[in-house]
């Protein structure tokens, strides 16, 4: 596509050189760059499972910074407003500085899991509408999931954010859903992340085999749900797998 041959890579030493560590997370870390309103986002090989211990896998972080990339300029084409500006090296991203808004939100298509449970809906159904749902950013209280006037009570954002976030988050999910679809996957569910440039919501963090589940399309039968699921003994064949079913 066009508007990946026109990527103008940076050399990553440009912008890391007597830098400073900007926040730490469990697959990522992101760094300050010369330019203050900009971020370096690098991915590492660290793995997203919970083993009890850290694991990780060579590689890793290159393919999710390369499925990142290549969806966040996708979105981009499709005017969705987003954090990413390019690539700095095969792991790294340059992006905007943004202030998060501490909910992660989390889009269902197809219900399965701890949805299927909680509503009583069969395994494997496909939803009538996505079913979005927002979770507050905090590992102190696990987590939690809340609504929108638990996040104006809370002060984390207003009407306005809100209804910026699920505008953006529903445009993402349909043109994902159908990107994913005609790569001969289904995108089950994932999660987004988003922070404000002044007063303009824009789409952040990451979008990468780390934050979606997704089954192989069958057009009879079941799919085989652990197709792609990430193990610990599958992970060194998933992500590249992904990679090229969704790089194609």
């Amino acid at each position: 596509m066009i508007f990946l041959r026109n990527l103008n890579l940076y050399k990553l030493e440009e912008f890391v050189k007597g830098q400073e560590k900007y926040a730490e997370g469990r697959t990522k870390n992101l760094y300050t760059a010369n330019q203050g309103d900009q971020l370096l986002m690098e991915f590492t090989d660290t793995l997203p499972i919970q083993t009890g211990k850290k694991s990780t896998l060579k590689g890793k972080g290159a393919i999710n910074s390369e499925i990142s990339s290549f969806l966040f300029g996708y979105l981009q084409s499709y005017n969705v407003p987003t954090h990413y500006i390019k690539k700095a090296d095969d792991r790294t991203l340059v992006v905007k500085k943004l202030s998060m808004i501490p909910i992660e939100v989390l889009i269902w298509n197809t219900a399965t899991g701890s949805l299927s449970k909680r509503l009583g809906i069969s395994d494997g159904t496909t939803l009538e509408t996505p079913v979005l749902e927002f979770y507050l950013k905090d590992e102190k209280l696990k987590n939690p999931m809340i609504n929108d006037y638990h996040a104006y009570a809370l002060g984390i954002c207003d009407r306005s954010d809100m209804n910026a976030i699920i505008r953006i988050g529903t445009k993402v999910n349909a043109v994902l859903r159908s990107y994913f679809q005609r790569n001969g996957v289904v995108l089950v569910s994932f999660t987004l992340e988003f922070g404000k440039s002044g007063n303009q919501v824009m789409l952040a963090d990451e979008i990468s085999p780390d934050t979606f589940v997704v089954w192989p399309l069958e057009e009879e039968g079941k799919p085989d749900k652990k197709e792609y699921q990430i193990t610990p003994d599958k992970a060194k064949q998933i992500y590249p797998k992904l990679k090229d079913v969704l790089l194609k």
